[in-house]
């Protein structure tokens, strides 16, 4: 077991590399977050309405091309893409430090944004090339952890320094970081085995990218594991996406007072998902896609249900602990798509695949908002809270049913094979 532990670390010198430039980046990414917050609400005053477009410059790029870019990355040179992407958005970032204009900050996070959609698939297929199959569950956790760790650090960080100094400070870190995380993967772009990725010609014509377009949605569509997990994850991701971005009303009802407990409560979310995949991290060496996917539902439902019970005059406490709960969920959840990503792909088709699951969950992040906020104004947020938290319940449960009837198939199907 202990070899284990450690053996990414000490001899896989790839995905450690892999892994640098992944936390580095992250951290970077975080500090620049809350420095762009910062600077178009305090620094730039920009009207609500500008600043309801930050969210949507992040998410558009992924939502429209993602799905291309996974095919870019199964033709090409992942490694190369990766490290154009990182100087890209380096470059963009120090441009960013000379804007005055809200208008001109918005055109560069859009650009930026569309540079960053190939570092999902790429990282998600040279996972898969680098690491061995019997330590995925291993990569995929402790890459979710830097996340969540980042996560939790990064936003501390990035608004001491943007008080202190500038928030241009945290922007001038995240360009800085990017640099560093192109350099830091360089020596990967000619260990990428062309052998092992859909061959790079470069000559092919515009029909052969279609074709290959078509194929991603095919692996996907030919494979009952993807499409009942990514369906599932769809169904889910829109109710938690819908009802997250709510969370401020919900507790401006229930603590005016105490405006700090959102970060609170959001502070013990990122815990919570960084407990749960320690947890996996060092017990599991492969990974029950029911258990997991089913249980983290179980959570978030669990606790976005409770946060519809909250009334005034409840301890600060039971937000903080249904947050810790929701936060469960959302590890157990990150690892387990992760998981069936890896594990029900090939190394042709997994970029693709990832980059359909990107686009799919970054177009949710841009719709499901509006339609929160919408069935809040019908109704209130405590009833929205509640129905999101019986739909995850259901979900989970359907889950848990339609995987358990697949798994007692399997084990009949080697019953009578052995026999």
């Amino acid at each position: 077991m202990a070899q284990q532990k450690f053996y990414l670390l000490k001899h896989n010198k790839d995905f450690l590399r892999l892994f640098t430039s992944y936390s580095i980046s992250m951290f970077g990414r975080w500090l620049d977050m809350v420095a762009v917050i910062i600077l178009f609400g305090y620094v730039w005053n920009s009207s609500p309405l500008v600043i309801a477009f930050i969210p949507i410059a992040y998410a558009l790029p992924h939502a429209l091309f993602s799905q291309f870019a996974g095919v870019l990355v199964d033709r090409f040179n992942k490694v190369k893409l990766m490290i154009f992407s990182d100087i890209s958005v380096s470059i963009l970032s120090v441009f960013l430090l000379f804007v005055s204009s809200p208008t001109f900050g918005l055109i560069l996070l859009l650009l930026r944004s569309t540079f960053t959609v190939v570092h999902f698939p790429s990282q998600q297929s040279l996972i898969k090339v680098i690491v061995e199959d019997k330590f995925i569950v291993k990569a995929i956790t402790l890459n979710g952890m830097i996340n969540e760790a980042t996560k939790l650090i990064g936003p501390i960080l990035g608004g001491a320094l943007a008080s202190f100094f500038s928030p241009k400070i945290c922007i001038l870190i995240n360009a800085m970081a990017y640099f560093i995380s192109a350099i830091i993967v360089w020596k990967l772009r000619e260990k990428v085995l062309q052998e092992k990725s859909e061959p790079a010609n470069q000559e092919k014509q515009l029909a052969g990218i279609w074709s290959n377009f078509k194929e991603g949605w095919k692996s996907v569509f030919t494979s009952r594991v993807l499409v009942i997990s990514i369906s599932y994850s769809i169904i889910g991701y829109l109710a938690i996406q819908m009802t997250d971005v709510q969370l401020t009303v919900l507790l401006r009802e229930f603590s005016k007072d105490k405006p700090e407990l959102l970060g609170w409560v959001m502070a013990s979310s990122g815990l919570g998902a960084l407990v749960s995949m320690i947890m996996v991290n060092y017990t599991l060496k492969t990974i029950n896609y029911r258990f997991v996917l089913g249980v983290s539902y179980l959570c978030i439902g669990s606790g976005f249900g409770g946060m519809g019970y909250l009334s005034v005059g409840t301890t600060s406490l039971v937000p903080i602990l249904l947050g810790l709960i929701i936060g469960l969920g959302v590890g157990f959840y990150s690892i387990g798509i992760n998981y069936i990503l890896q594990k029900e792909t090939t190394i042709t088709n997994i970029s693709r695949v990832s980059g359909i699951y990107n686009s799919l969950t970054n177009t949710i992040i841009l719709i499901a908002p509006i339609i929160g906020g919408i069935l809040i104004e019908v109704w209130n947020v405590h009833t929205i809270f509640k129905v999101t938290g019986l739909l995850l319940l259901v979900c989970s449960s359907i889950f848990l049913m339609v995987f358990k009837e697949r798994e007692n198939k399997l084990k009949s199907t080697r019953k009578h094979r052995i026999g």
